[in-house]
């Protein structure tokens, strides 16, 4: 069942459209991972999703309900995103920072009650972030922090968690950790997915299905063998490339090749 649809989607900052006839849809469920090269269109696409920018031309529905037609709010109850990094200039504690996830269903005059700290406390132990709780959230490290603007995200009781190049200054063990615990919650909690990734590997080893997009149009859609390919990976990213199957998990593995190797 398909929980997003784009339908035709246009989307332009001047006079270039960024985003040119946008079409696909996502399950519910489903890890849905969004490649491509700097300007292509990918951290566009995703707040357009979320509702923060609206396209020129076309639309996205939410569980069939045009994004339109959807209060700030009731979006906010819906989806969740996680982006690179977010800038917490007060010294706010983890609990705090994981509260504000809860923000969309209290309203201007509820106080937070039993019921919200449980639900944040359960997003803390989930990953794995509790023992820590009461700590300044500035105080933590890139990956820690990666974990509680996650667990922020949980607060949020979604049905869709949008991705927005989450690890892209953590190191290749918190990237790993990262993706894992998300492709943990995709599966058991049932959490629809979609990742802004620069990393083609980690998308080909996490993700169900694989949107690459080129001057804001989709050049292509589908498992990532039908998608990372060496053929597809160079046009896109004119690189030279090769790639082959991942001799553990037999999927698309790209290998950059340089065209001056050292001696």
């Amino acid at each position: 069942m398909s929980i997003i649809e784009s339908e035709h989607v246009k989307f332009t900052y001047g006079d270039a459209w960024v985003l040119n006839d946008i079409s696909f849809t996502t399950c519910e469920g489903e890890f849905l991972g969004i490649i491509g090269p700097n300007g292509s269109g990918k951290t566009t696409l995703i707040k357009i999703i979320d509702g923060l920018l609206m396209p020129q031309q076309g639309s996205i529905l939410i569980d069939g309900q045009n994004i339109r037609t959807i209060r700030r709010d009731d979006i906010a109850k819906q989806i969740a995103v996680v982006p690179q990094d977010s800038p917490i200039i007060f010294s706010f504690t983890v609990q705090e920072v994981v509260m504000m996830g809860r923000a969309p269903h209290l309203g201007r005059l509820r106080f937070e009650g039993k019921t919200d700290f449980e639900i944040v406390r359960k997003a803390m132990e989930i990953t794995d972030i509790l023992p820590f709780a009461s700590r300044s959230i500035n105080e933590l490290s890139g990956g820690e922090r990666q974990r509680v603007l996650i667990a922020r995200a949980l607060a949020q009781q979604p049905q869709i968690i949008l991705l927005d190049e989450s690890t892209a200054f953590l190191d290749i063990k918190h990237q790993v950790d990262f993706f894992d615990l998300i492709k943990a919650l995709n599966k058991e909690a049932g959490l629809t997915v979609i990742t802004v990734t620069h990393d083609i590997n980690l998308a080909s080893l996490f993700c169900d299905r694989v949107l690459l997009l080129r001057d804001g149009i989709i050049h292509g859609i589908g498992t990532p063998h039908e998608v990372i390919t060496e053929s597809n990976i160079k046009e896109v990213y004119e690189a030279n490339v090769m790639v082959d199957r991942n001799p553990v998990t037999g999927l698309p593995r790209v290998t950059l090749l340089a065209s001056h190797p050292a001696d």
